[in-house]
């Protein structure tokens, strides 16, 4: 005979854990959808070793070029107005990157032949604050410098 006790245990734990799984396919879906109308579209281009950052609404692109003597980027950089939304279209252009704003918990790899997707805002700080943009994907031997800045404008 089934103790009634070790029934309701038992029925406790699969109730809880429906739960669990179900709060976390809504929450996923969530996470993962991509906003209707984002304030601008940015396409990220990892190349050894540099960022490519390319505004599809005025047809520009710059690459970044990042100077380790004085921590200071050439070329170009990621500019977003304060309080933005923007959605960032990532792939790389040779080997694996990783694009990495680590202060605002943004990652998202770059792989060759596929499109990524992120939308994210960008905080309501004062003009020029800028933000380090890193490649956390070992990406040959000048990684160390891949980097750039998000800049606020």
């Amino acid at each position: 005979m089934v103790n009634r006790l070790e029934a309701a245990w038992t029925l406790a734990v699969v109730v809880l854990l429906a739960g669990v799984a179900a709060y976390s396919t809504v929450l996923l879906y969530h996470v993962d959808a991509l906003p209707a109308h984002p304030d601008e579209y940015v396409t990220v281009i990892g190349r050894q070793w540099q960022w490519e950052f390319c505004y599809p609404a005025n047809g520009t692109c710059y690459n970044s070029t990042y100077d380790a003597a004085n921590n200071s980027v050439s070329g170009g950089a990621l500019w977003a107005p304060a309080g933005s939304l923007i959605q960032i279209n990532v792939t790389g252009a040779d080997v694996i990157h990783s694009f990495n704003i680590p202060q605002l918990g943004i990652r998202i790899d770059a792989i060759p032949g596929r499109t990524n997707h992120l939308a994210f805002n960008v905080p309501s700080v004062s003009p020029g604050t800028q933000f380090l943009i890193q490649c956390t994907e070992f990406c040959g031997t000048f990684h160390g410098t891949m980097r750039s800045f998000l800049v606020v404008t």
